[in-house]
């Protein structure tokens, strides 16, 4: 399968770059480390194992709160992406299957790779279903929805959410100098960023007159952004 993976430099901030907020109101915990509350969606950190890592308890903290976020969203977007492999229809039927095949390759090993860095700080990853689904930002993917196109554009919606988190938690752990979790995350950010662009292409037409943006991507629903939040993990 071919890799998704190129050295590009950390994406600069942006206007127009959406935010979780925007599309979810998933849980947001408060970072435990500098700064006070981290604006980065973070997930609570109830435990936390003693290790000589050299960096303070407050950052480790910090960063197992993000880590742990990440891990949630990356896995609830995987098994998303495994569901769509499944249950994709229509004339691109095979193109579809083959391509959320490659990312769902991508993003297997990324889940485990964040999973250990969190245990490694001395962190508890989370690491079952019913714990991904309650805290998770990424929306319920709409069992309902199977045609190619509209799968897809439900996929960008969810990767967009995705590809704004990690924007943020890379500048969370940035800021408090956790420079190998800001490794780790700069490299997801840039491997989601390529899959949201493999996906968005699909529903892409003409330019838009003005301003760069698109005015014809839309959900199934006919919305553009209005998403569904309940079992996120399905």
């Amino acid at each position: 399968m071919s890799q998704l993976t190129e050295p590009t430099p950390t994406r600069q901030s942006n206007s127009q770059q959406p935010t979780s907020q925007q599309f979810s109101s998933g849980t947001q915990g408060q970072s435990g480390g500098m700064g006070g509350q981290s604006r980065a969606p973070t997930a609570p950190v109830d435990q936390l194992f003693p290790t000589r890592s050299y960096l303070p308890e407050q950052v480790r903290r910090s960063s197992i709160g993000v880590l742990n976020q990440c891990l949630a969203d990356l896995s609830a977007v995987t098994m998303q992406l495994k569901s769509a492999h499944w249950n994709v229809k229509g004339q691109e039927f095979y193109q579809l299957h083959e391509l959320f095949e490659d990312l769902i390759e991508e993003f297997d090993g990324y889940v485990d790779d964040v999973a250990e860095r969190a245990s490694a700080l001395g962190g508890r990853p989370p690491g079952t279903a019913r714990e991904v689904a309650r805290q998770t930002t990424i929306p319920a993917l709409p069992p309902q929805t199977v045609e190619g196109v509209a799968l897809v554009g439900e996929l960008v919606d969810r990767l967009a959410v995705l590809d704004a988190n990690l924007y943020e938690q890379l500048e969370t752990v940035t800021e408090r100098n956790d420079l190998d979790t800001a490794d780790l995350l700069n490299e997801i950010s840039r491997v989601v960023a390529k899959s949201l662009w493999f996906l968005e292409a699909h529903l892409q037409g003409a330019p838009a007159a003005t301003g760069g943006q698109s005015t014809g991507l839309t959900t199934s629903g006919g919305a553009t952004g209005q998403l569904s939040n309940s079992n996120p993990s399905q």
